[in-house]
């Protein structure tokens, strides 16, 4: 079954001109096709989206050319995974290797610290301000193993963050689940559980 593209329609519909996501995201969406479905996934997600270069891991660009590449990714990947929400997960996982893999993710969980999620997600919205230039997320402690982040003004699909912070956390503690709710279009809520 392929991505709703009326939610998609919605989402882009929502993006202001200035709302940016850097290059490395995108490049990370593709490193996943190209792993799991091959260059005849990649070439077919191109196309689709008429692109001939791959962005530059740190430029800035349209939060709305991102959300198209992601529902072309979900639509080629979704065959390999069990449903297309799991597509959208995997994606958003994919992100986040990107990002401990990159130059300016490395150093900055160095500075924040490895293996304390409530550390890490205290400092969510300076960390997303680096990926990305639209929304505000907070923190919110419940206890211990349990917090809470708010996104506000993200456009992103719930799915795809359930799926980048359930890899944060099994990067930063080896295990854990983050679910999401969404409030409305362009805000979700994260309930994130580690041991």
């Amino acid at each position: 079954m392929p991505s709703d593209k009326t939610d998609l329609a919605q989402r882009i519909a929502i993006c202001k001109p200035e709302d940016t996501v850097r290059g490395f995201i995108f490049k990370s969406v593709y490193g996943l096709v190209e792993q799991r479905v091959g260059s005849a996934g990649t070439d077919q997600m191109m196309q689709q989206l008429r692109v001939h270069r791959m962005p530059v891991d740190f430029f800035s660009y349209p939060a709305a050319d991102f959300l198209r590449m992601l529902y072309a990714a979900v639509d080629v990947l979704e065959p390999q995974y069990p449903s297309v929400l799991d597509a959208f997960r995997a994606c958003g996982a994919a992100t986040v290797t990107g990002f401990f893999n990159s130059y300016v993710g490395n150093t900055l969980m160095r500075l924040v610290g490895l293996g304390d999620p409530k550390r890490v997600f205290s400092s969510v919205d300076t960390i997303y301000s680096t990926l990305v230039s639209y929304g505000k997320r907070s923190y919110e402690e419940l206890g211990e193993g349990r917090i809470r982040l708010h996104y506000r003004g993200d456009m992103q699909p719930i799915y795809f963050h359930e799926g980048a912070l359930t890899e944060a956390l099994r990067v930063l503690r080896g295990n854990g689940k983050a679910t999401g709710r969404a409030v409305s279009l362009n805000y979700g809520e994260y309930l994130l559980e580690w041991s």
